[in-house]
């Protein structure tokens, strides 16, 4: 009987400590709660180290044929947008011949493509984070949330990479690059092209 008796506290003082250790909190502040640990700049690293740089990208002189034969494929398989209309991102990569360098926008003379800027002063905006394709709206709750993602991989490129980057590259040298670059589909390549760049590497 005795047994019985010390069982029957023991379940108690287990269903007691049970029941006083275990909540549940509102949704609502789980939510918050994951939205103020959310660490972009980590996020951003894991989108620029793993997956941009190891991306495989079209090269400019063959965007441009495909442009000039098939604009409408042409965008649908390597170019990146939100919504629909007619501009898109792309990651594209090339090489040349820097030949001139003004306040942070470098003049590339490229054999296939003639004169290409690239802009490593103003590296904002949502370019880089579209063209790459990696993410997408519906991954964030909020447009804020989204937003960050471009803010935090721009500070990674435009603070981190390029600058190193360009400290080993000077006027008349070979370059090897990639970057995101916005076209519509009646523009003409042959135009003047700007490429926000995600890597700068000297040949």
């Amino acid at each position: 009987m005795k047994k019985r008796y010390a069982y029957i506290l023991g379940l108690l003082i287990v269903l007691t400590l049970g029941y006083n250790s275990v909540y549940f909190k509102k949704l609502s502040v789980v939510k918050a709660a994951t939205k103020e640990n959310f660490d972009f700049k980590a996020y951003a690293d894991s989108i620029y180290y793993k997956g941009i740089l190891k991306s495989k990208k079209i090269t400019l002189g063959d965007l441009t044929s495909l442009m000039q034969s098939n604009p409408e494929t042409t965008f649908e398989k390597y170019g990146n947008r939100l919504g629909i209309g007619n501009s898109a991102y792309f990651m594209i990569q090339s090489t040349g011949k820097i030949i001139d360098i003004t306040d942070g926008l470098y003049t590339i003379a490229d054999e296939k493509n003639g004169i290409v800027y690239i802009d490593t002063k103003y590296i904002f905006g949502n370019a880089i984070r579209d063209a790459s394709g990696l993410v997408k709206l519906t991954d964030f709750k909020t447009n804020a949330q989204f937003n960050k993602v471009s803010e935090s991989l721009n500070d990674i490129i435009r603070n981190d990479v390029i600058p190193k980057e360009i400290s080993k590259v000077k006027l008349g040298d070979s370059i090897s690059f990639s970057g995101a670059i916005k076209l519509s589909k009646k523009q003409n390549l042959r135009e003047k092209i700007t490429v926000i760049p995600s890597q700068i590497k000297l040949q």
